[in-house]
């Protein structure tokens, strides 16, 4: 607690703006992914792109659309994350918050345009291309962000800061759901085509807020640009701080604790030595984020409150499960810093299962009560609770703390890349699942649940508290879950925890030896 008060006194207004202002992008996102689930169930959306039925004399989308519809879109994503290590790395975060802007606009404009006034007149190909291209964008701000975020923020501070990013996730969600409850009955396509259009906004504030924000001290100093560095640390840091000396102090310790990682290095590095162990770690935590049933819990929950008997209150269980999600995500926020990230997972994927294996429990059994019924919506409500409590969140803080300040990126990116191929996985499968397996598709996504519990709890170092150079010493020693590792921290190191806020009651020992009893 001391050293998140000493991590708030040495922070800007520049600081706290920098690292929220640009999470209009990940609103993006969650905007995208609320407003589609439910623009699904549209009649002015099914009227436009569905098939129309003779029998029924009605439209529907067939199952394959509505899997390529939602999963294609992931096409973008990848692209996007791919591309973004090498835009950070080459012009910077600012230039890709503006690449940002320009991709995501451009793609919602084919959206709204894949279509005529007519029913049944819409580009379902148009349609898809477009939500491609917003994607491009939505991969770029993942990786974007969450690196910035990183490579700014003091220490003590970090796990609360990146992990916003699933709040304003939640928070695009809720806008969404609310608008598109508001229009769930329009047969017109002004309905549709006003929620595809109030995406513009996020895109716009992006491009806005990029112009105001500093270039990352650490980036500048990959570019040897050791005073742009400085310059930029002092906007980010209190007066009192960088009057002091202190801003020219943690850019010097920072480049002294680098040495040769100061610049990028090469994509193949990611599986040398000890990065071999954190891109691992980075990409399984991301492989668990998709395939524990978040798209189920979200892409899928108001058509599967609708296929299962709930369609009366099927636009009130997301938005109350929404608004849960946003109450919850400031407690995790908090406690990822206070104890810890192993911790927050941990408890987090234990609770993911058992709401799982209890909403295929009680959903297979016949002529269920009204009571049985509520516990069906409510293990629904408390699963999304749960995910977004750790699941969800925590891979992000981990892509961006744990790689090394050379492979940051590179490493940040591939993480994202390989979650953007299970989220294309589980969205394609996932309406076939839902048809094929019903509530049992929770004794599957319980039991991958489980699976990550138990990887994190054999596998994952705490790295709460560490500067991001602390956290290259935390892997130079091997890591056991039953007792506590000895980490050799250099004096550099610990010159930059001091600096970022860490307190510590070992600090004058530290300082002698710098080597120090790692808990886990």
């Amino acid at each position: 607690m001391a050293g998140r008060r000493a991590a708030l006194r040495m922070a800007s207004p520049m600081l706290v703006f920098s690292c929220f202002c640009l999470l209009v992008g990940d609103m993006l996102f969650g905007y995208d992914t609320g407003s589609y689930a439910g623009t699904l169930t549209m009649p002015g959306f099914i009227g436009t792109f569905g098939d129309y039925n003779e029998a029924t004399h009605s439209y529907a989308f067939p199952k394959l659309h509505i899997s390529l519809m939602s999963s294609l879109a992931f096409i973008g994503k990848l692209l996007g994350c791919l591309v973004a290590a090498p835009i950070i790395e080459r012009w910077g975060h600012r230039v890709s918050f503006y690449i940002v802007c320009a991709v995501s606009c451009i793609g919602i404009i084919i959206e709204i345009t894949a279509s005529g006034t007519a029913l049944g007149s819409g580009r379902i190909a148009q349609y898809i291309i477009g939500r491609i291209i917003v994607y491009v964008g939505v991969g770029l701000v993942e990786v974007t962000v969450t690196t910035y975020q990183a490579e700014i923020v003091p220490a003590p501070v970090r796990g609360f800061v990146i992990l916003s990013l699933q709040l304003f996730l939640s928070v695009g969600g809720i806008i969404a759901i609310t608008l598109t409850r508001h229009f769930a009955t329009n047969d017109s396509q002004r309905g549709w085509k006003t929620v595809c259009g109030v995406q513009f906004v996020f895109s716009l504030l992006v491009a806005f807020f990029a112009m105001i924000i500093p270039d990352s001290p650490r980036w500048l100093l990959s570019k040897d640009r050791n005073e742009d560095a400085v310059r930029s640390l002092e906007r980010l840091r209190s007066k009192d701080y960088a009057a002091a000396g202190s801003c020219n102090e943690e850019i010097t310790a920072i480049r002294e604790a680098l040495q040769e990682e100061i610049h990028k290095s090469r994509w193949i590095d990611l599986f040398r030595g000890t990065n071999l162990r954190r891109t691992m770690l980075v990409i399984v935590f991301y492989f668990f984020q998709q395939c524990t049933g978040q798209a189920f819990a979200s892409t899928y929950a108001t058509t599967f409150y609708i296929d299962y008997g709930y369609a009366a209150n099927a636009y009130n269980y997301s938005l109350i499960n929404a608004c849960l999600s946003l109450v919850i995500i400031p407690i995790a926020m908090f406690a990822v810093d206070q104890f810890g990230r192993r911790k927050t997972l941990l408890a987090s994927f234990f609770l993911q299962a058992f709401w799982m294996f209890m909403l295929s429990g009680i959903g297979n059994l016949k002529n269920k009560t009204q009571a049985q019924n509520s516990l069906i919506v409510a293990s629904f409500m408390l699963y999304s609770l749960s995910y977004n409590a750790g699941g969800a969140m925590v891979p992000y803080l981990l892509g961006s703390e744990i790689p090394n300040a050379a492979l940051r990126e590179k490493t940040q990116a591939l993480g994202t890349t390989w979650n953007v191929v299970w989220a294309f996985v589980s969205n394609f499968t996932i309406p076939y699942m839902i048809t094929a397996m019903k509530f049992n598709v929770g004794w599957l996504f319980g039991s991958i649940s489980v699976l990550a519990l138990f990887f994190a709890f054999f596998f994952l170092p705490e790295t709460k508290d560490r500067v991001l150079e602390e956290i290259d010493a935390i892997f130079t020693v091997p890591f056991n879950p039953f007792k506590p590792s000895r980490v050799p921290y250099t004096d550099a190191e610990l010159r930059i925890g001091r600096l970022e806020g860490e307190k510590r009651p070992d600090d004058a020992k530290m300082a002698n030896d710098a080597v120090v009893m790692h808990a886990e």
